[in-house]
Parts: structure tokens; sequence; C-alpha cells
């Protein structure tokens, strides 16, 4: 039933926080993403940025709102950040970005792959908000919307990186994951091409590599689809990014591309299957 995959656009605009915003000199804009409150302030020859992020933040926590109230005041402690320019011009773009370290879900239930099958999982990841300006190729601050918790992958404790950790349900159905304003959804597709059945735990997805895309006719965030090949357990399994979004993503607009370029091998199974 096509409501199951289709959002209207008003549902789709309700998703969209990002985009360019004009500002007069110090008159500030005030908003509420999820449990993050956030204050931009133009100055003849400064940016600042006030925010509030409380101790404990809830994935569920994916509204958000404009304050028009200029006095409204934030809960202790904020952080308060200035970014100084010869001179500051009115637009400033709010853009969502991928996070800048590779993110382990843990399937709430492990997922099998039978010898022979293929089939797609889909999870979701949690966005950054980044500011730019004119003149400036990086943005002047990039900071999570929902701060994911930081997590060790790796084979031992020598080994690995220093990643985020999320609980996701992986779904094999796009809309039993409901659309998010402050996450982005990755496909990724499976090939069990040997003759043993497959189990995996927890993974670990490159999401520095991915680019982002906005559908609006999905009202949802996407990357690029990655594809996981695995022909025996003797040899580790092959990891493609692919340079499209699945079919099932319709028509999408490029938002960012990848903070850093794909390396030729990822680890993204440390205990695989």
């Amino acid at each position: 039933m096509s409501q199951n995959h289709e959002i209207s656009e008003t549902d789709s605009a309700k998703l969209k926080w990002w985009g360019d915003y004009e500002f007069e000199l110090n008159r500030p804009k005030t908003w509420q993403f999820g449990s993050l409150l956030v204050r931009l302030t133009r100055g003849m020859q400064e940016w600042r940025l006030e925010y509030y992020r409380p101790q404990v933040q809830y994935d569920y926590e994916q509204q958000w709102h404009n304050i028009d109230d200029p006095e409204f005041a934030f809960p202790q402690p904020v952080k308060i950040e200035r970014y100084m320019f010869k001179s500051t011009q009115s637009k400033l773009q709010l853009m969502p970005r991928l996070a800048d370290r590779s993110v382990v879900i843990k399937p709430v239930d492990p997922i099998y792959i039978p010898a022979g099958q293929r089939g797609t999982l889909y999870i979701s990841t949690p966005l950054w908000m980044s500011a730019f300006v004119d003149g400036q190729r990086e943005p002047i601050f990039d900071l999570p919307i929902i701060r994911p918790k930081d997590t060790w992958f790796g084979p031992n404790h020598r080994t690995g990186e220093i990643c985020y950790a999320t609980a996701v349900d992986g779904r094999t159905e796009l809309h039993q994951l409901k659309p998010r304003a402050f996450r982005a959804v990755t496909p990724i597709e499976f090939h069990n091409t040997s003759n043993q059945q497959l189990r995996f735990d927890r993974m670990n997805v490159p999401v520095p590599a991915l680019p982002l895309f906005f559908s609006e006719s999905t009202g949802r965030l996407w990357t690029s689809q990655i594809k996981v090949m695995h022909e025996g357990l003797d040899r580790p399994p092959r990891i493609r990014i692919e340079n499209r979004t699945p079919p099932h993503a319709g028509e999408v607009t490029y938002l960012q591309p990848p903070r850093e370029t794909a390396g030729a091998l990822f680890n993204m199974f440390d205990s695989f299957f």
C-alpha cells in the first residue's frame, strides 16, 4: 500500500530543518532540535553560537521548531563559541552531515543470512548539524544533534578504532523504519555466496566515507548503498560503497559529499559471523 512508502509534502517539510537562513545584525535566531537548544547571532565581525545539550539525550526526540521569543533563556550550562570575521554576511546555511567517525550498529536481534541468499538491511545513523558561510569551504561549526556514545571497535584493545555506538532496529522492509529528522538511512545489501549460514551481531558502518542525500517523496535523508559480499570463512568479506541510493529512495537531492575518501578496505565486522 502506497501510504507506507510515500510521505506527504507537509510531513516532508516538517522533517526539513536545514537550508539558507537570513540574519539581520544582532537579531538572533533560536531553535530547539530534539533536546538540543541552539541560538545563532550575527555581529558585524563575528558569528556567535550558544547551545545547551542535556546530559542525557533520547533518540526518539526527533522534533524541531523555531523559538520566536528573543529573551528565551537556556538552562545552564550553556556553551558559547564565537567565530571572528573581517565582516559578516547576512546568509548562513545550516546543513545536516553524517557522523565524523564510523558508527557501530548492534541489531536488537542477531541477523542470519543462509547460504546462497541475499538481502538488504536498512539501518539509520545520527546526524550532525553544520553551519556554512560564503567564502569558507569548511563549516564554522559541526556538532551532533543527539550525541552518540563512544565505543571501541576491533578484535582486541590494541587493534581497532574509537567509533560511535547506536542502538538500531535494522529493518528488512523500509516502511517499518520511521522517517526521522536527525538520522539518515543506509541500505546494506548482503550477498552470501558461501556454503555456510552467516550470523552477525554488530557491524561498523563507515559513515564518514558516505555521501548524504535527501528525498522529498520519502521524507528521508539517505546515504549511498553499501554492498557486503561474503564468499567464505577463509577470507574477509568484500565491502563496496555504491555511488547510488536504492530505487526505494525515489528522487534524491545531493546534500553533502563524504567527509573522507573511501579507503580500499573497511573493517566492518570484528568477530565475523
